[in-house]
């Protein structure tokens, strides 16, 4: 999984081909890819905007500078599980920023807000032909690699309060940040956790999954982010 310091990029160790013709076939985690697209188009834009203006003061290093900014570049990204012939089966999306610069922040309790920078998580889908064991876990690793490297602290969702106490008997400590609110006629509640605490309950109860989520890191990654 890789980003970019403007735009956008896609990423993976494979291409893609979407496509929507033909019959679906039988497939296995292995056969399934995922995807991150990632990058703030608006940032992009004003990236831009920054490196023309030193050109045009004559500035040595204008192609490389990037602007003062209170959010990370790749603010956003959509994380994609795609096929073996090429169409998306489950998809997220996940956004790093400030608790106040992200849709999840109104249903926070005040008492609960998470400190530094945060990767929300607000939604997930995966088509009824794509659940197989193992898949959600994909777009699970997927996002905890894109908010560590995006040197998040927290991961947050939104979730119905049946996955917290799923999520909590599977050993992933997340807790609930708000209170239980109703949503097209659903009970949805915000959870997090620093990433800190998850990984460490983690390392304590379900190594393997950990090792699981870990896996691409590089020996330099798992120092810098003080993995068990």
């Amino acid at each position: 999984m890789s980003s970019a310091s403007t735009g956008s990029t896609l990423s993976s160790d494979r291409p893609v081909v979407l496509s929507d013709a033909g019959d679906r076939p039988e497939s296995s985690l292995e056969d399934m890819n995922v995807f991150v697209v990632s990058g703030d188009p608006i940032v992009g834009s004003l990236v831009d905007a920054y490196r023309s203006t030193l050109a045009e003061a004559g500035e040595p290093d204008w192609q490389t500078a990037v602007p003062p900014s209170f959010r990370p570049i790749n603010r956003s990204a959509f994380h994609v599980v795609v096929d073996p012939i090429g169409r998306p089966v489950a998809v997220s999306n996940t956004t790093l920023g400030k608790i106040d610069e992200l849709s999840l922040a109104p249903y926070v309790d005040p008492m609960n807000v998470p400190a530094g920078l945060i990767c929300e998580c607000p939604s997930i889908a995966v088509l009824p032909e794509g659940r197989i064991e193992g898949l959600t876990e994909l777009l699970y690793r997927s996002m905890y690699t894109f908010a560590r490297r995006q040197g998040a602290r927290w991961l947050m969702s939104f979730v119905d309060p049946l996955t917290l106490t799923l999520f909590r008997d599977e050993g992933i400590m997340f807790r609930a940040l708000g209170r239980v609110t109703t949503h097209q006629g659903f009970e949805a509640v915000v959870i997090g956790e620093e990433l800190r605490v998850i990984e460490g309950h983690l390392a304590r109860a379900r190594p393997e999954f950990l090792a699981f989520l870990t896996e691409s890191f590089t020996d330099e990654e798992r120092v810098r982010f003080e993995l068990p």
